[in-house]
């Protein structure tokens, strides 16, 4: 029986996840097609895929500089509420991205919103279009609102 466009979504969701975590240039760039558009967290200009794989590199080089350091260094990578709809050779996935990194004076946790257009072209899915957006902590938003 033949998986639906959702199952096949989560698969490809779950992929990239793995890719993201472990940094794997070569996995981000078969997930990522040539002429993606991305709305990063700044929100303005828009970036291809060029900045996706630099960030990525970036990522690489201070993962690498930390695990020279010889000092104890964690990190992790999660999507929650994972959400699919399926339009023919066109998906969208929704989710919280929850990035967390642990080490010697460094405790951080971020969380975005992520939505990403996936298109099936020549018989494999990548991501033409995406946008991240930061998830604000309740009590920061409750500041920012004054209350």
């Amino acid at each position: 029986m033949a998986k639906s466009i959702e199952d096949q979504i989560l698969e490809q969701e779950e992929m990239l996840k793995q890719a993201k975590r472990t940094l794997d240039l070569d996995a981000l760039q078969k997930t990522y097609a040539d002429d993606l558009i991305m709305t990063s967290v700044l929100g303005d200009p828009t970036c291809g895929k060029a900045a996706v794989i630099d960030e990525a590199k970036r990522g690489v080089e201070i993962r690498d500089k930390a695990l020279a350091s010889g000092k104890p260094f964690e990190a992790s990578a999660d999507h929650e509420d994972l959400k699919v709809a399926a339009f023919g050779d066109t998906a969208v996935a929704t989710y919280r991205f929850v990035v967390r990194f642990k080490g010697e004076n460094l405790d951080v946790q971020r969380r975005y919103r992520t939505t990403n257009v996936w298109a099936k072209r020549d018989g494999q899915w990548q991501i033409v279009v995406a946008h991240m957006a930061f998830v604000i902590d309740p009590k920061q938003a409750a500041a920012l609102n004054g209350l």
